[in-house]
């Protein structure tokens, strides 16, 4: 098959677009061989960053397709279409965006690489490598040899990387572990470190550190345990905060949809550094909050136990409101709240929840202690105020 005619069938296939006979050409070469799917995965990200880019950012297609041709790459690379079609001018777009993001000397940002993953689309907790493969992370016991570690994942939810005696290559390779909603996930870094990872979350990190620090980005919310190095700070990269530590324990919740990010430690000392450059260290027992909107920050004693319980399997929820319960429950069930009365959002409930209870359990034992009624309406839940017979 010529290499133009696979790249128009993979742009077809990507765009939804492609015949039953492009299916199976498709499914025929990328199964033939790993660098087939690796190409594949190669083009499918750089098309779905071409589709997020701004309008006034977007690269003319005739100018995209002559930077193409000028450039100095591999000519087997560069497909000559005989025809000019959109399929010619997207990836006239595509291999010019891959050029100047691959190929120019641009920092990579971490968080703007995981904001261009739609959490949605993932079903189970799944690995994504640097080349582009993805690994579903099943319930079962395997390990995967890379050049500087090995990845050995345990049935019990959990992935653990293990340094080679010897590595004489210094580049970092960072990988990228999404943990979708109802799942959590525990892992455990080259350096001794173990991070719990909860439902809606992604972590960036590197296979293993090389260089005077330990770097982590992280989008949503984990539990740090942290080995101590002072030669080598640990730093935890969110939108909004830098938190730098020597080895601790903490838990850090950034969701992206969520306007405050929240530090609350349990064991040691961390300093947090701000977007504005305001810089807090805090001590054991102590919250660290910042408004991702207005910039405000404030720090607090708290009961660490009400932050920190998920990695345990349970939720602690002392004088919360059941807007924030229900908030919590949306990231392990597919539910949409629908509140009759606005006042009932404010409604404060304590109480302590079991992560293998099911909806029902949940909203039976939430309807039993209060005067609020949750009724399952498909994906909805009717909240409404409940009257109690005398």
């Amino acid at each position: 098959m010529k290499s133009e005619t696979i790249y128009q069938i993979i742009l077809s296939v990507l765009a939804d677009e492609a015949t039953n006979e492009e299916h199976i050409l498709f499914s025929q070469w990328i199964k033939k061989s790993e660098e087939n799917r690796k190409e594949y995965n190669r083009i499918k990200r750089l098309y779905q960053i071409s589709l997020r880019l701004p309008k006034e950012t977007r690269v003319d297609t005739e100018q995209a397709w002559q930077i193409v041709r000028n450039q100095t790459i591999d000519k087997k690379k560069i497909f000559k279409f005989p025809v000019w079609t959109r399929y010619a001018a997207m990836v006239a777009i595509i291999v010019s965006l891959g050029i100047i993001l691959f190929n120019e000397e641009v920092p990579s940002d971490t968080l703007s690489q995981m904001e261009q993953i739609d959490i949605k689309e993932f079903v189970e907790p799944t690995l994504l490598l640097e080349n582009g493969e993805k690994i579903a992370l099943s319930e079962e016991s395997f390990s995967i040899k890379q050049e500087q570690v090995v990845i050995k994942n345990d049935k019990d939810n959990k992935l653990v990387y293990e340094a080679k005696k010897e590595v004489t290559k210094k580049t970092v390779l960072n990988n990228h572990l999404v943990i979708p909603k109802g799942r959590t996930y525990r892992l455990h870094l080259e350096d001794g470190s173990r991070i719990w990872l909860n439902s809606e979350s992604e972590l960036i990190y590197p296979e293993q550190f090389i260089g005077d620090k330990r770097e982590v980005t992280l989008i949503g919310e984990a539990f740090f345990e942290v080995t101590p190095n002072p030669e080598k700070p640990f730093f935890v990269k969110t939108k909004g905060i830098e938190i730098i530590v020597l080895g601790t324990s903490f838990n850090v919740s950034c969701y992206g949809k969520e306007n405050t990010i929240s530090t609350t430690l349990v064991e040691g000392s961390v300093s947090i550094h701000t977007e504005q450059g305001e810089k807090q260290i805090i001590t054991p027992s102590e919250q660290f909050t910042y408004n991702k909107k207005n910039h405000l920050t404030n720090i607090q004693t708290v009961n660490t136990e009400l932050y920190t319980s998920w990695i345990n399997g349970k939720y602690i929820f002392k004088d919360a409101t059941l807007e924030e319960i229900i908030d919590k429950l949306q990231r392990w069930h597919d539910i949409y709240p629908n509140y009759m009365e606005e006042e009932l959002k404010s409604k404060r409930f304590s109480i302590t929840i079991d992560r293998q209870s099911t909806l029902d359990q949940i909203l039976e034992v939430i309807s039993f202690t209060s005067d609020v009624k949750l009724e399952k309406a498909g994906n909805s839940i009717n909240i409404k105020k409940q009257r109690r017979e005398e």
